[in-house]
């Protein structure tokens, strides 16, 4: 009995030792699109807010002067801008959550 334990415990040592020789390309490849995309945020935060203000700023002219089609053009393209916005960060905390479940593997 015991020797089946023991056998089967080496069993599942060398399955786990399998697994992460497995997981660790997908590992780095996580961490390689993570230092991507943080790269990428913190290279298009300048131009991003810079075009958001002038967003901000046509929504707040085209309310004052009456223009409701360019206003409603500026309105999708902000909700476009925080949409993605959006996409990205969620992305990004996927991916956290995927490599600390390859981690813990």
């Amino acid at each position: 009995m015991d020797e089946e334990l023991r056998e089967g415990g080496m069993k599942m040592a060398v399955y786990r030792i399998l697994l992460k020789t497995v997981l660790l390309p997908i590992s780095l490849i996580l961490l390689l699109l993570k230092g991507l995309i943080k790269i990428v945020i913190k290279l298009t935060s300048i131009i991003v807010g810079l075009f958001t203000l002038y967003i901000g700023i046509g929504l707040i002219y085209c309310l004052i002067s009456h223009k409701w089609q360019e206003l409603i053009i500026f309105l999708i393209i902000g909700i476009a801008i925080i949409g993605i916005l959006f996409v990205v960060v969620i992305l990004e905390e996927v991916i956290d959550v995927l490599r600390e479940r390859v981690r813990q593997t």
